[in-house]
């Protein structure tokens, strides 16, 4: 005996179970898959996790809109997990479920489900961790379906509250005429009830507002994604029932809607006082005719909100007395008519909270070490910002996918609206993109994960070719001595600084077309310039003032950069103090955020002179014969000066202390090595050589060289040491004969040619904290010359 009523126990609570399904498994995965196109998540996936497929990800032969449907589909089996699906939001939570199960607020928070795995709320935000942390890019990926599965379980209930016997203590034990009209739209062959359903999904609804997402101050359901469900707002008095984005969702649907088994009864809304008058439908006196009454009051209207029965019906529908209402299709459909699209849109609104996010990273070079990364974390000022209070720690991921936390980047804090953090970290080689992790309190929800995956590539440089004079040289010849015994001929030739033309292109390792992945280059200046510089940027031909900026100009995808400068004075500043006019560095910045500066190089000088001498004197202390010396002389002077955007504040190649390194030393203080050579010289020629004896005494003719040369090198207390923005060579001749006295004239020394201004090259040598930044980006860096003519 004691059997067969654990039989007929067993029995009655798997009919239970059968018949507390809401929505058909199908309909739950058609609404989730809806919500997924109505949230943000693909675009988030997309910009903030650098899935170019965004929700159309395939993992495991299922993209990530067909993981959430899935989920939303499995959470009805085994189906004693459907017990746990109701919740009445006029009872306490602990009890809002009904005897037979937990509240859906609680079951969508609980941490061990049991029987058929658990994926809950808490499960979902492990998962992401694990997909934005797990070294493994398969592992990630899986962990990413992982979430998506668990969402799509998690806003089954959020579905379930939009059915009025899961919010009205309603198991439908037999069936629940509203559920399987549904399912018998969305499966049906006929293409005008197919199209009816697809219409509800369709239908626009609203959001849920954000101020939903308050605190419970329940620890069985501690985070606020229950809001979505139960506000706590309704009392059960029409009063407190609201249609707004801020009620929860068994709250609207239970204080708006009846079910089969609780038309008017057991609730206090709906009222049959919110009725409007009745109306037949089809008209009376017409085959099928029945009347209806729509509902006008207490909440969002419905045209068909019950049905007058036939006495059969009545008796079917629970024995209800004479005179008593039914519910039908159309009246169902009605329903759904205002149930649907809140489910679409509520279930979308859990995915963007889900997956919100309100911070943004940049990695610079930091101004004190090159070689480290300076990593700053901010959240706007925007008024909906959430605080942050938790650890953020940077991943790096390699180029083949494998990610792993970076040493010395990660920090624990709390950020506030328009608030930022930073930390300093020592570059790392490799990396195709850094992954920032917060794992904390998000506004009101403990326990939160987020992310943000800032891909590095492609790298793209400015890459210098000339920079050279734009105007005419400038060349004279002036007789400075012209008398009986002498005369002085000199010719200057020289160009003008202030005017000048640099030109290049942009490059990068990995595309061909690296402009189309610019967001903008900009002049970078002296910061002790004031006022605005007389240098243009000119992108592809087009004068851009001093910056470009993607979308504000004609130019799409620039190729070749071009300055112009037209200075009052090279250098600016007060006496004594040089402050150059010129652009010191092209900064390049991608639209990943990746900015690199180039320096650039100028001419700071040029000039060039020759000297021509023709003289006589008399020498009383030689013999008769030799007492008239007549002298001619030619010597050439050819001197330039270089200014480098990375060098000290005059442009100069020396330490900060003002030394010069040794002309052994890998590297100097400028990221720019001289090759060639200078008037025949080459780089590096340190040589002074004269004869001091050279037509001394009484010698009767004599002809001699001297030279002081210095081809961007001079001589040290240690060894010759780089001068690599400075070159000198000075070079003459002499030529001497003595005569007698009587026999004494002015001798011809014919005209000066000055020399011809040099063209010099020099050859990029990047410095270590430049190669550690294409390091980090497993790039090698680009070989060129520049050429200054």
């Amino acid at each position: 005996m004691v059997v067969v009523v654990a039989a007929g126990i067993l029995g009655l609570t798997l009919g239970v179970i059968e018949s507390a399904q809401s929505y058909a498994p199908s309909t739950h995965a058609e609404i989730g898959a809806t919500a997924v196109d109505r949230s943000n998540l693909d675009t988030i996936l997309k910009s903030q996790y650098d899935f170019e497929r965004g929700t159309a990800l395939t993992i495991n032969g299922q993209t990530v809109r067909g993981w959430i449907a899935v989920g939303a589909t499995r959470e009805d089996f085994p189906a004693f997990r459907s017990l746990n699906h109701f919740h009445n939001p006029l009872k306490p939570w602990p009890s809002g479920g009904g005897p037979l199960g937990q509240s859906s607020v609680y079951w969508q928070q609980n941490p061990d489900q049991g029987f058929g795995g658990t994926w809950s709320w808490p499960v979902a935000r492990q998962r992401l961790f694990e997909f934005l942390t797990l070294p493994s890019p398969m592992a990630r990926e899986q962990a990413l379906a992982d979430t998506a599965r668990a969402l799509g379980q998690v806003m089954h209930m959020l579905q379930d509250a939009a059915s009025p016997a899961h919010t009205r203590e309603d198991p439908h034990l037999i069936r629940d005429g509203y559920e399987a009209r549904i399912e018998e739209i969305r499966a049906s062959a006929d293409a005008t009830l197919r199209a009816r359903f697809e219409a509800l999904l369709a239908a626009p609804s609203a959001l849920p507002a954000i101020s939903i997402f308050t605190l419970t101050g329940d620890p069985h359901a501690p985070d606020p994604v229950a809001r979505l469900i139960d506000s706590d707002r309704y009392g059960g008095t029409a009063q407190s029932y609201a249609t707004g984005a801020q009620a929860g969702l068994a709250e609207y649907t239970s204080g708006g809607y009846v079910s089969d088994d609780t038309i008017f009864l057991g609730f206090a809304l709906p009222r049959r006082e919110s009725l409007g008058p009745a109306f037949f439908d089809p008209p009376a006196d017409t085959p099928g005719a029945r009347r209806y009454f729509p509902k006008a009051t207490d909440g969002d209207a419905v045209p068909h909100f019950v049905g007058e029965g036939a006495l059969y019906e009545r008796l079917l529908l629970r024995g209800q007395l004479v005179g008593g209402f039914v519910l039908d299709d159309k009246v169902y459909e009605d329903y759904a008519t205002q149930l649907i699209p809140r489910a679409v849109d509520y279930s979308a609104g859990l995915l963007n909270y889900f997956f919100r996010s309100n911070f943004d990273f940049t990695l610079d070079v930091s101004s004190s070490d090159p070689q480290r990364r300076l990593l700053t974390i901010s959240i706007p000022p925007d008024p909906a910002a959430e605080t942050m209070d938790g650890t953020f720690t940077l991943y790096a991921e390699d180029r083949d996918g494998v990610r792993s936390p970076v040493s010395g980047a990660a920090l624990t804090t709390a950020l506030f609206r328009g608030a930022l953090a930073q930390a300093v970290f020592t570059s790392v080689s490799d990396v195709r993109a850094y992954v920032l992790v917060f794992q904390g309190k998000l506004g009101n929800e403990q326990g939160a994960v987020t992310g943000k995956v800032r891909p590095l590539g492609p790298l793209v440089v400015a890459l210098q070719a000339t920079a050279e004079f734009a105007g005419e040289e400038q060349r004279t010849t002036v007789t400075e001595v012209d008398n009986a015994s002498s005369l002085i001929v000199v010719e200057r030739r020289s160009k003008d600084e202030r005017q000048q033309r640099a030109r290049g292109t942009f490059f990068s390792a990995t595309t061909s077309d690296p402009g189309q992945h610019l967001k903008r280059v900009s002049l970078e200046f002296d910061p002790r310039v004031v006022g605005t510089p007389a240098a243009r940027l000119f992108l592809d031909d087009v004068d851009v003032g001093v910056a470009w900026i993607r979308g504000a100009s004609v130019v799409e995808s620039p190729s070749r950069w071009e300055i112009r400068t037209d200075l009052p004075a090279f250098f600016a500043g007060a006496p004594g103090i040089l402050v150059p006019n010129v652009p010191r560095f092209l900064l390049v910045e991608t639209a990943e955020g990746i900015k690199i500066r180039t320096p650039l190089v100028w001419w700071r000088s040029a000039s060039s002179l020759a000297e021509t001498r023709g003289g006589r004197q008399s020498v009383t202390n030689c013999p008769p014969e030799l007492q008239c010396e007549e002298v001619i002389s030619l010597g050439t002077v050819l001197r330039g000066l270089v200014f480098f955007g990375d060098g000290n504040a005059e442009g100069r190649d020396t330490t900060s202390s003002g030394q010069r390194q040794p002309v052994t030393a890998a590297h100097t203080s400028v990221g720019f090595t001289p090759i060639g050579g200078v008037a025949g010289y080459g780089v590096g020629t340190i040589e002074q050589s004269a004869d001091p004896s050279c037509f001394a005494g009484c010698t009767p003719a004599a002809s001699c060289s001297t030279s002081t040369v210095g081809v961007f090198a001079q001589a040290g207390a240690a060894g010759a040491v780089w001068i690599k923005d400075e070159f000198s060579v000075s070079l003459a001749r002499l030529v001497g004969v003595r005569n007698p006295a009587n026999a004494c004239t002015r001798p011809v020394a014919g005209q000066p040619t000055a020399p011809e201004l040099p063209e010099l090259r020099f050859r990029r040598d990047y410095l270590p904290a430049e190669q550690s930044r294409f390091q980090e980006f497993g790039v090698t860096p680009p070989e060129h010359e520049i050429t200054l003519r």
